[in-house]
C-alpha cells in the first residue's frame, strides 16, 4: 500500500512463503489490534487480527507472484496500515541477473495482481462455505457507511459458531471492501500506481502531473465520504494521502517512485 520500507527492528518477524521471504514488523500487529479493538470481546480483537495478516499476505503473495513471473526476486514486509512486496530490478528469480521481461504492462499487472488474490481467496471462500453448506450469503448495506457488503447467513447454531461467522465476515469485509478501495486511482494505492502507467501511455510528459490530480480529487471525495457516513478511519487516511499528493504536485513534496506494491 505505501511506497517506502520500515527499519529493521530486534521484534520483526521473519519466514519464507513458497520462497518469497516475508517479514513483519511490530507496527503492523499494533495497528490490527488497534483497527479491531472490542474491549467487550478479546477473542474478537484476535480474530480480527488474524484476518487482516492472512489478508494482507495474501495480497502481498499475488504482487510478488507476478513479480516472480517477470523474472525478479521478490521480498514481503507487512507493517502499518498495509504491505508491500518489494524487488531488486537487478536481480532475476533465476539466473542472478535480470531478464528484463519488463513491457509497458508490467507494472499494471503487478498493481492489480494483489487485489485480485484478495477477490479470488474471498471467492474461494463463498464457493467452498456455500458447497460445504456453512453458510449461505447476501448482499447488505453496512449501516452509516452507505456501501453494500456480502453478509454471511449462519447455517449452523449461530450462537455456538459465534466466532467462525465473525471471521468469515471480517476476512470477506478485508478481502472485497479494502481490495475495492486499493483500486482506487489514487497515489500510492495499487489503483494509483494503474493510473498512473495508463497516463504514461499516453502522455509521458505531463503522466505524473495529471494522476497526481486524479489522485488529489479522488483522495478528497473519500475523505469527504467518510465525513458523511461518519467514518473518522477512512477520512483521515484520504486527508494524509489528499495532502502527500499535493506536496508532490506542488513540488513541496517528493514524488512517489520505485517498484515496491
Amino acid at each position: 500500500m505505501f511506497l517506502t520500507e520500515p527499519t529493521h527492528t530486534p521484534y520483526d518477524l521473519h519466514f519464507r512463503l513458497f520462497g518469497v521471504p516475508v517479514r513483519i514488523h511490530p507496527l503492523f500487529w499494533l495497528v490490527s489490534v488497534v483497527l479491531g479493538f472490542y474491549p467487550k470481546d478479546p477473542k474478537q480483537v484476535l480474530l480480527w487480527v488474524g484476518a487482516v495478516f492472512i489478508s494482507i499476505l495474501v495480497h502481498e503473495m499475488g504482487h510478488a507472484f507476478a513479480i516472480r513471473w517477470y523474472g525478479w526476486s521478490p521480498s514481503v514486509v507487512l507493517y502499518s496500515l498495509g504491505g508491500l512486496a518489494i524487488h531488486n530490478p537487478y536481480t532475476s528469480a533465476y539466473s542472478g541477473t535480470s531478464q528484463m521481461r519488463r513491457n509497458k504492462w508490467t507494472q499494471i499487472v503487478i498493481s492489480l495482481a494483489g487485489p485480485t488474490a484478495g477477490f479470488l481467496l474471498a471467492g474461494a471462500m463463498i464457493g467452498l462455505l456455500t458447497v460445504t453448506n456453512v453458510a449461505s450469503f447476501r448482499i447488505h448495506w453496512l449501516e452509516g457507511a452507505n456501501l453494500p457488503m456480502i453478509l454471511p447467513l449462519a447455517k449452523m447454531d449461530p450462537q455456538k459458531y459465534i466466532y467462525l461467522y465473525s471471521l468469515i465476515y471480517d476476512m470477506l469485509f478485508i478481502n472485497i471492501w479494502w481490495g475495492i478501495v486499493n483500486l482506487l486511482p489514487i497515489w500510492p494505492l495499487d489503483g494509483g500506481h494503474v493510473a498512473r502507467e495508463l497516463f504514461q501511455m499516453f502522455d509521458r510528459h505531463e503522466a505524473l502531473r495529471n494522476s497526481l490530480i486524479l489522485s488529489l480529487v479522488c483522495a478528497g471525495g473519500m475523505a469527504i465520504w467518510g465525513f458523511q457516513s461518519r467514518d473518522s478511519f477512512i477520512a483521515i487516511m484520504f486527508i494524509f494521502m489528499a495532502i502527500s499528493n499535493y506536496q508532490d504536485l506542488t513540488g513541496a513534496g517528493r514524488y512517489g517512485g520505485g517498484n515496491p506494491w
